[in-house]
């Protein structure tokens, strides 16, 4: 018996232009009717969301790369963040590397970056610039940086005990979190507080950071366009993100069973 469906949304539930299908919308809509939570297990934050929320309004959110739990009436139900002196100390050491790429950190109510754009896509218009001369006065959810070397990641690993960090597929792009935040211990979470087993629960995803949790669900899934080494660990591999891979597997898999 399926209890729940978990998906990563970036080059899984949402495609190449960061939609959401109509045909998707309504699959996940029939499987909330047969009683089947479905939750989004996503490096984005809150706010990044709120689009995709709106058109599926999910059972749980998993949100900065399982550094906040949520459920559909927000009440938190999981958190792990970085301490001030920690996200600070992060952001000083990248700051000083010349010619590197993008920085930014997801405080608990900002979303900051170094760049001039923040606005690459209409989910991220709440960014706000920052030069990162001055110390943030905020704790963290994530840093994420863009590094054209990664000398400096066994640095940080050294000095910060509590920082995993973890490389994402595209570019050269790093992400540096609270080392027991991630998709699977809020997994464990929302599977202990609601009372479901592990064996009961599908989930989808393509990149590094959905690895632990498509091993140990009880089916998970990667994405046709996925890495190679979740590929390699996911009990099935479904179509692209960019064919509405997650729906055509569960409506031929589990809707039409």
């Amino acid at each position: 018996m399926i209890q729940m469906i978990i998906m990563d949304l970036d080059g899984t539930l949402l495609n190449l232009d960061k939609n959401v299908s109509e045909y998707s919308i309504s699959i996940l809509e029939k499987c909330k009717k047969k009683g089947i939570k479905i939750a989004f297990a996503t490096a984005r934050s809150k706010k990044s969301v709120e689009r995709i929320v709106n058109l599926i309004k999910p059972d749980f959110l998993i949100l900065n790369g399982g550094g906040l739990v949520i459920n559909k009436d927000e009440k938190i139900m999981y958190k792990k963040i970085l301490s001030i002196k920690t996200s600070n100390g992060i952001i000083n050491k990248l700051s000083k590397i010349k010619n590197n790429g993008y920085i930014t950190i997801e405080t608990i109510n900002n979303y900051y970056v170094n760049y001039n754009n923040p606005a690459w896509h209409s989910d991220y218009l709440h960014g706000i610039y920052c030069d990162f001369s001055k110390p943030l006065l905020q704790k963290s959810y994530k840093i994420t940086a863009e590094l054209k070397n990664d000398e400096i990641i066994n640095e940080i690993k050294k000095e910060y005990k509590d920082v995993n960090i973890l490389k994402f597929s595209d570019l050269n792009s790093y992400g540096f979190f609270h080392k027991k935040a991630s998709k699977l211990l809020a997994i464990e979470t929302i599977i202990k507080k609601e009372k479901m087993q592990m064996e009961n629960i599908i989930s989808f995803g393509d990149d590094y950071n959905d690895i632990e949790m498509i091993e140990k669900c009880g089916i998970g899934i990667a994405m046709e366009n996925g890495i190679n080494e979740i590929k390699k660990i996911a009990k099935y591999i479904c179509g692209s993100n960019n064919n509405d891979g997650v729906a055509n597997w569960i409506e031929n898999n589990i809707l039409n069973i």
